[in-house]
C-alpha cells in the first residue's frame, strides 16, 4: 500500500509542475495579448491543478490507511 501511495504523490508532484508550466504559458501569452492561447492554457492548468490536488488526497489517504 505504501508503494501505491508513493506513486499517486509522485504523479501529484508531476501533474502539479505541470499545472505551474501551463499557468506559465498562460501569462505570457496574456503579456502578449494572445487571448485564445491564455484561456487554452490556463483550462488546461486549471485541469492540472484539480488533478493534483486529487491524486494528493489519494495519497494523503492511502498513508493514513496503510
Amino acid at each position: 500500500m505504501k508503494i501505491v501511495s508513493n506513486i499517486f504523490f509522485i504523479s501529484a508532484v508531476v501533474f502539479l509542475s505541470g499545472a505551474l508550466i501551463f499557468f506559465e504559458i498562460g501569462m505570457r501569452a496574456m503579456r502578449r495579448q494572445l487571448e485564445i492561447k491564455e484561456k487554452k492554457s490556463t483550462k488546461i492548468a486549471i485541469r492540472f491543478l484539480i488533478t493534483s490536488v486529487l491524486l494528493f488526497g489519494i495519497s494523503g489517504l492511502l498513508a493514513i490507511f496503510a
